[in-house]
């Protein structure tokens, strides 16, 4: 861990200066309303946000209208949050989308005797991520990904599972952070020797009910723990028996940038297709978002290489 002296302190403080900055040009320069004049694709994208995700999901979707091909269909769901506060921030949108609660998911699985995950759900609100993914992917294919994730291309997503299958895949993270309680209550201490996984961008289609045995048992126990992770380990296990990945140039999540550099290479190699924001939110999350305002879109660069 590192040591916390003056030097890192003052900057910190520049970073986090730095990215208020950035911000604030995000929203002075982001256009009100996108334009409407786009072919929609079969992709069903689901978006999970709280008050403070409401703020960042316009960089999302405008990340997303720039540098995808074609536009997804929205759903997004609150983690308890009013709906209004997030239908407010959804007003620059002008493609068609739905809005629910995650108490709507949970619904869906209680008519399905599920009461174990919707407890688990109760007690642990990171767990409401797991719940509605879950939920949706067994009604749809979904593609889901956090309100910290940044746009530089298209997904490149899986076939979807024809019925009754299932199918995962799942981005990588720069460090293991799981819920070390329930991994030893487990005995799954081997998670910690694999490839670290991160939950943040999740593809998935078909039921987990139906093709992970004892999920249900699996539920009864992670209910103990309203700490954090606790909701990733269990996407870690998930995909531990069924998932592949992103590779971690593909869907970024680092860390090792934090201060420095203030421009890096991702941003202009046209290689990567997304960063998850992981820990660096104030700062070089609205670098980021303010950078894809300003430079070409994805048509443009492509135009422009020819």
């Amino acid at each position: 861990m590192d040591s916390i002296t003056i030097t890192s302190l003052i900057l910190d403080k520049f970073y986090a200066l730095l990215g208020h900055g950035c911000r604030l040009a995000f929203s002075a320069l982001a256009p009100k309303r996108l334009s409407a004049n786009r072919q929609m694709s079969d992709t069903n994208l689901v978006l999970f946000s709280g008050q403070r995700g409401a703020k960042m999901m316009q960089a999302v979707l405008l990340s997303i209208h720039r540098n995808w091909e074609k536009i997804p269909h929205l759903t997004v769901v609150s983690d308890g949050t009013p709906l209004s506060v997030l239908e407010a921030s959804l007003q620059f949108w002008p493609f068609p989308y739905e809005l629910k609660s995650w108490e709507d998911n949970a619904a869906w699985h209680l008519a399905r005797g599920r009461q174990s995950l919707v407890d688990f759900a109760r007690i642990n609100p990171y767990a409401r991520k797991l719940l509605v993914v879950l939920a949706e992917a067994e009604q749809k294919p979904v593609f889901y990904c956090d309100t910290d994730v940044l746009w530089f291309d298209e997904p490149r997503l899986p076939v979807p599972a024809p019925a009754p299958g299932f199918t995962m895949r799942i981005s990588h993270d720069n460090k293991h952070s799981y819920h070390l309680p329930a991994l030893r209550g487990l005995n799954r201490g081997d998670q910690l020797e694999k490839p670290a996984l991160n939950c943040g961008v999740v593809y998935l289609s078909g039921s987990v009910y139906e093709h992970y045995p004892g999920f249900e048992e699996l539920m009864q126990f992670m209910k103990i723990f309203n700490e954090p992770f606790a909701e990733q380990t269990t996407f870690a296990l998930l995909a531990d028996r069924f998932g592949d990945t992103w590779t971690p140039e593909e869907i970024i999540a680092t860390i090792d940038d934090i201060r420095w550099p203030l421009l890096p290479s991702y941003l202009f190699s046209g290689d990567q297709l997304a960063r998850h924001h992981v820990a660096t939110k104030k700062s070089w999350f609205w670098r980021d978002a303010l950078f894809i305002i300003l430079s070409k879109n994805k048509k443009q660069r492509r135009a422009a290489a020819v």
